[in-house]
Parts: C-alpha cells; structure tokens; sequence
C-alpha cells in the first residue's frame, strides 16, 4: 500500500512541482490557459491581504488538500480563520474555493465553510443548488436485486474516475508488481492486466476521505428504502476496481461469499458502481438456467444485489463503444469502469493470487472466486 500511495502521487505530481502541478490542475478545472492569470491574480490578492505567517499556512494546507493529506473541514476551517481574524475578504475566500481543481471538492469545501463565508446573494444560491437532492430512479428487479439509476452525480463520476486512474495507471515498477491496472510484458510494453480488462484489488480507504464508503453506504439505504428484503448490515471491507474496453465480455460467475451466509440467503449487498461506458449485465440464480435476463448500466448507475439475491449468476454481456457520456470524454480512459464494494466479513484474500480474486473462509477457499 506504501508503495503504491507513492506511485499515485508521482503520477498525479508527474515529476513537477506543487505550485505547477496546483496550477495545472486549476486551469484544467476552470478553463484553459486564461486560468493561469486567474490563479496569478488570485496568489497576489493572497499576499496583499495575508501576514506571511498566514499566508503560509493557507497555501501549506491547499496544497495538502489537494494531495489528500488533509480533509475538506481541516481546510475550511484554516480558510475561515483567515476571513475572520486574517484580513482575508470573503470574495478573495470564495475565489480560493473557486479555483479548487475538483468540483467535488469545491462542493465539499462549500459546504464546510456554510454560511461564514456567504454574504453574497449569488453564493447563496449556487450553494442552494448544490445542496438540492440529487434525483435519481430505483428499480428493483427482484428480491435483494435493485438498480439505482443516475444515483451518482456529473460531479462524483469524475471524482470517481478520477481517483481509480490515479491508482490504476500504475508505472513501470509498480505495474510489474501487479498493483495497477497493467501488467507488464516481456517486451516491456503494458496490457490490461486480465485481457480485456484490467483489475485492481483494494481496501475503501485507498480513495480518500471516506467517500467511497459514504457512497457505498447512501447507496445500500437507498436500496433499502425501496426492497425490504436487502440486507441493511453491509460493513465496506473490500473493494474491486475492474475497468473494461469497449467490447469487452465477462463469463458467467458467482460471486464469493461465506459458506454460512450462503445457506442463508442472507448476505449482505454487493454495491456496484458504473462510470464510463453503457455495459450489459446479464444475471439468472442458477447456472443451468436456459434463460437468463439483462440490465443496461450506464454510467452512475449503480447495482446493488444481496440477500436472496446475492449468489445471482451473472456476467458482463457487452460494454458498448460510442456510449461514453459527454461530461467523460477526455476525463478517463475509453471504457467502462466498475467499481464494486463488497463486505467479506472474515474472508481472507489472497493477494499472491492477483489479479485473480481468491477469498478463504477459515482456511477454505470459498466458491465464486474470478
């Protein structure tokens, strides 16, 4: 894991500076080139209106936000501090916030600072909107088997999509280890780790802050709310990151879970997430069923199946070329990434194994494994 953190930030610093890696990313978030002179604007502004104590300690902790070193109200509060008792103006404050890389990061700052920084009518209303419940529809296609449809926002798809690349387009060393989704050949060249696809085994918390499993959780109470019989007790212990090409199939599996919840039918929900490219998700409950039926997932869809459900057979179909949505194009590899947070409970997975998935149950490998 060690390893593999500092791979993710040489690929994010890609072996420049803070300050120019920072300014980068601004210009990609707010628009081009003429961003450069906003973010210069904006670092005078700082200093004109800051000590340089204040100052300091203001561009130490964007930085660390930016590198996931410290959280969203660890920097809110720092930001507010200065507006209160620093000489920082409230509209140079929301300009910092303005010019935050990530929009789920703006959005999370936004919230953090709340009305301490809202003098503005036009703030007010921004914040206002953002805060408005995100719609979106649920199906449930059977027993412990619901489809959350656009549940996640323009917004956590790219944030999404932006943290697994970061993980998963692992360099030289680090993709020979089999820690991204690459694997490296004889020749020296890089191809998906698992054929058409590449694949990625991680604990939640490789994605910062926590969001992973607040989205893992608001989406299981999501489908709790519309299926009385998914099971509520889902605890995010481990977390599958497969990204497929276009055209790309999965065979027909099982997915592991302990023997004991097993005959029980009471297993707790698998939380899969879609970004990316439309896929078609075949499922049928027993392998010799002649028939099975298929479910479009689109991108911030996201599938949850458990309980009578949660030993479904099923099967990537087919993940259709040309269906990438507008606001990924050019944001993330072309394909179709799925990430799915399952809770093992006890299992044990074999790392040795990567990138094929093994989990034990007291020693014994459990069936389903892929």
């Amino acid at each position: 894991r060690r390893r593999q953190r500092a791979g993710v930030e040489r690929r994010r610093a890609r072996g420049r500076g803070a300050d120019d890696t920072a300014m980068d990313d601004a210009r990609d978030a707010t628009g081009g080139e003429g961003a450069r002179g906003r973010c210069q604007k904006l670092a005078k502004a700082l200093r004109g209106q800051l000590a340089k104590k204040a100052y300091d300690a203001l561009r130490a902790h964007a930085r660390a936000f930016q590198r996931r070193e410290v959280t969203a109200s660890e920097f809110a509060k720092v930001l507010v501090e200065c507006a209160r008792t620093g000489g920082l103006t409230r509209a140079t404050a929301r300009e910092v916030i303005a010019t935050t890389p990530s929009a789920l990061d703006r959005r999370r700052l936004r919230e953090c600072v709340g009305r301490d920084l809202d003098d503005d009518a036009a703030v007010k209303s921004t914040r206002e909107r953002e805060k408005k419940p995100h719609g979106f529809k649920t199906e449930r296609l059977g027993p412990g088997l619901v489809c959350l449809r656009k549940f996640l926002s323009v917004e956590a798809q790219m944030w999404l999509a932006s943290e697994s690349f970061a993980l998963g387009e692992s360099e030289s060393d680090d993709a020979a280890r089999g820690q991204g989704f690459f694997a490296k050949m004889g020749d020296g060249t890089f191809k998906l780790n698992q054929g058409s696809r590449g694949r990625m085994i991680l604990e939640p918390d490789a994605f910062p802050d926590g969001i992973l499993t607040q989205m893992c959780e608001d989406a299981v109470a999501a489908a709790c709310a519309a299926d009385a019989e998914m099971p509520t007790n889902m605890n995010p212990t481990t977390c599958l990151v497969n990204f497929y090409k276009d055209g790309a199939e999965f065979k027909w599996h099982k997915d592991s879970e302990d023997p004991k919840l097993v005959k029980s039918r009471t297993g707790p929900p698998i939380v899969s997430f879609s970004v990316g490219l439309s896929g078609d998700f075949g499922y049928k409950y027993s392998f010799d069923d002649p028939e099975h039926k298929v479910v479009r997932l689109n991108s911030g869809d996201v599938l949850l199946f458990g309980g009578p459900s949660r030993m479904i057979v099923h099967s990537v179909l087919n993940v259709y070329p040309g269906s990438m949505p507008g606001h990924l194009r050019g944001k993330m590899l072309n394909g179709r990434l799925n990430v799915t947070v399952r809770d093992i409970g006890c299992g044990v997975i074999d790392a040795s194994q990567f990138p094929a998935y093994r989990v034990s149950y007291d020693g014994v490998q459990a069936d389903g494994n892929v």
